[in-house]
């Protein structure tokens, strides 16, 4: 690489598609990738992290990277090295602490103000209410008394939920006020999150919106704010949120995409997010849509990957651009010319006895990936977040209807039995 290559630091991954890819954009993009890292065990034992760190990383740099100023530190120290054109993170932990890096270094980001509210569930409900963007109902509780007076004021059954956790973490549908006063004990008595930092000390309690789950995939540009469609999502999990599938592009009439595309439009100015792909959820009701959450990154479980294959682009490949400075002036597509699907596969919660269908599921016409993610003697858990299912399926065609239907019957070719000794002890906890 000649020395006038341009010089990008990324801040770790999230493990379901977005963040590896951002990597590998960047290598395709001709840049030098250095990685910031607080160690790389989780990333190995991903099927292909392994190689996504070895193809598309030039150095890492381990350091602490759940707290800002540690990581401002390395940053400078290698800025001044070999400065950076852009510095960036997609995962949903580190992205407030790269938002506030990169404008420390002087490269561009999104607004870490902006990030942060978005980021903080707490903070975006305030902020989202002061502006008159439709959401649930909501109190914010810190212990038993305020928990029981909330549930008792949204009405029950009511969702009870972190401020600042993903993959629906510790998020709850609660049908009794003391499922809810309890739930909120849970939340509270976890001081860290999974990447180890502080947990804001607000618990939400919601009510329960019924009405089918969304999510709008924009583009910020700056003051330009790009709707590149709508994706359908299918949850389970008794009384949890656990996500059990996706297409893109959205089923729902024109209508429907069109209220849910202007709420999250105008959820996103309410926080002033301005730069970069934003994954906005909410539900549609009888009343219309309301907003549930912003993400202020791209969206997770390979989303991303079924706009790619939907709208022929590479969305990934935008936000890079974004970061290295490149206005896009327009240029975003937002027309499917096929549609895709994904399909999540789940199992009974015990030790794994065997898997077996991936071969006959990624033979079907139109399946690109078939995979199971755990394997004889791993350990299932229940079905509480993300991270428990064990497997999924992709599909594209020529339509997202077909895509759809393609990923359900290629995810239903593939098993993985477990069995759970209910003489010995538990093998998992909540």
């Amino acid at each position: 690489m000649s020395a006038q290559t341009r010089h990008v630091g990324i801040v770790e991954s999230n493990l379901s598609g977005s963040g590896f890819e951002g990597l590998r954009v960047a290598r395709q993009l001709g840049c030098r990738v250095t990685f910031f890292s607080s160690g790389i065990d989780r990333y190995l034992s991903v099927p292909g992290g392994a190689r996504y760190l070895d193809d598309y990383v030039d150095e890492i740099e381990y350091c602490q990277t759940n707290e800002f100023a540690p990581l401002l530190e390395r940053a400078r120290e290698v800025h001044r090295r070999r400065p950076f054109s852009a510095f960036f993170s997609m995962a949903e932990y580190e992205i407030l602490i790269a938002a506030r890096t990169a404008a420390e270094l002087g490269v561009p980001t999104a607004d870490p103000e902006s990030v942060r509210i978005a980021r903080n569930k707490v903070y975006m409900r305030r902020r989202c209410a002061q502006l008159g963007v439709p959401m649930p109902a909501f109190r914010t509780v810190d212990g038993a008394e305020a928990a029981a007076e909330a549930a008792r004021e949204v009405g029950l059954p009511c969702v009870v939920k972190p401020a600042d956790e993903t993959s629906s973490a510790d998020v709850r549908r609660c049908t009794t006020v003391e499922e809810v006063v309890d739930h909120v004990a849970a939340i509270r008595a976890k001081r860290l999150n999974v990447r180890g930092q502080l947990r804001y000390h607000e618990v939400l309690v919601e009510e329960c919106v019924l009405g089918y789950e969304v999510s709008v995939e924009v583009l910020a540009d700056g003051d330009l704010l790009h709707v590149l469609g709508v994706t359908d999502k299918s949850v389970g999990g008794n009384n949890r949120f656990v996500e059990l599938g996706h297409v893109f592009p959205s089923l729902l009439p024109e209508h429907v995409r069109a209220a849910c595309s202007h709420v999250a439009v105008d959820a996103l100015r309410a926080v002033g997010f301005d730069l970069g792909l934003a994954h906005v959820e909410m539900k549609y009701s009888a009343d219309g849509p309301r907003l549930i959450e912003i993400n202020p990154r791209p969206a997770g479980d390979k989303i991303t990957e079924l706009i790619d294959r939907a709208l022929d682009t590479s969305c990934i490949e935008l936000v890079v651009r974004q970061y290295l400075g490149e206005r896009l002036n327009g240029d975003v597509p937002t027309t499917p010319v096929r549609g895709a699907a994904i399909r999540f596969l789940t199992a009974d919660p015990g030790r794994v006895v065997s898997v077996s269908g991936t071969e006959v599921a990624a033979g079907l016409p139109g399946v690109c990936e078939a995979v199971v993610s755990v394997a004889p003697g791993d350990v299932v858990n229940p079905l509480h977040r993300n991270e428990d299912r064990v497997g999924h399926a992709l599909a594209v065609a020529e339509d997202a209807y077909v895509a759809a239907r393609t990923a359900e019957v290629a995810v239903n070719q593939m098993s993985v039995v477990t069995y759970l000794d209910p003489t010995s002890a538990p093998l998992y906890s909540e």
